[in-house]
């Protein structure tokens, strides 16, 4: 059960902590229209608390989506639209482009966190994961997986290998394999059973559908062989579905 809290505890983190792209350096631009409404937030149901008029110095400090954090010259910290900001200067009188991010930011190498709920052999599973993508058609995915059954608890660790077969596309297949450990710790308290720890290989295939530039809802089936040490393999199934963010 306490990796079942910990697991909790990391997708508590995961949800709060929603992806935000910092910008290399802090970038001073000039105000050019009439004035910028300032959020407290990076959304427009924030309230505008401030506002920089047209002739004003801000420095944008990072970005997340199509909102924008800014410093005004008397230190204040908010948040606005790239829209108010598609007509700034930078200090040597020149418009300023600040370009509408795309899928195609996402087809150099990144970075991908997520939870996904599922099913594994009849029984509720829970994962975290991590990737990296290195190339538009491959991600290396490492997951971490608990599944609490009524008569064993079972872990899943996996390092696998994602191929992208049409990157490019909002709603995106893949296939997978990859390989692991797998540990079995029963749960019955009137036959003493021992803990089993085994190696495993799976695959299997996926499909990611972005919902947002940086947020996605990510399903897939996976097939697992383990490999145990009597030459009698077992083989289990598992659906899972859940969401990951890109950063």
């Amino acid at each position: 059960m306490t990796d079942i809290v910990a697991i909790r505890r990391i997708i508590f983190l995961l949800l709060m902590c929603a992806p935000a792209l910092v910008m290399a350096e802090e970038w001073r631009v000039q105000v050019a229209d009439p004035y910028i409404d300032i959020h407290t937030g990076p959304g427009r149901g924030y309230p505008v608390f401030n506002v920089a008029e047209q002739g004003a110095w801000v420095t944008l400090i990072k970005r997340r989506t199509q909102w924008i954090k800014v410093r005004t010259p008397r230190g204040q910290t908010g948040w606005v639209h790239r829209q108010q900001l598609a007509r700034t200067l930078d200090e040597t009188g020149n418009y300023v482009a600040l370009e509408e991010r795309s899928l195609e930011d996402f087809f150099r190498p990144h970075g991908e966190l997520g939870v996904m709920v599922g099913e594994l052999d009849n029984t509720t599973s829970l994962t975290v994961h991590g990737g990296y993508a290195f190339t538009e058609n491959l991600q290396l995915d490492l997951m971490w997986t608990e599944a609490a059954g009524s008569f064993a608890n079972t872990r899943l660790i996996n390092l696998g290998l994602q191929h992208h077969l049409y990157p490019r596309w909002r709603i995106s297949p893949y296939v997978l394999i990859g390989a692991g450990s797998v540990r079995v710790e029963p749960r019955t308290v009137l036959v003493k059973s021992d803990i089993r720890s085994e190696r495993g290989a799976h695959a299997g295939l996926g499909l990611r559908i972005y919902l947002t530039r940086e947020f996605l809802l990510r399903t897939e089936y996976r097939n697992y062989v383990v490999l145990t040490t009597d030459n009698n393999n077992d083989e289990f199934e598992e659906w899972r579905t859940g969401f990951s963010v890109l950063f």
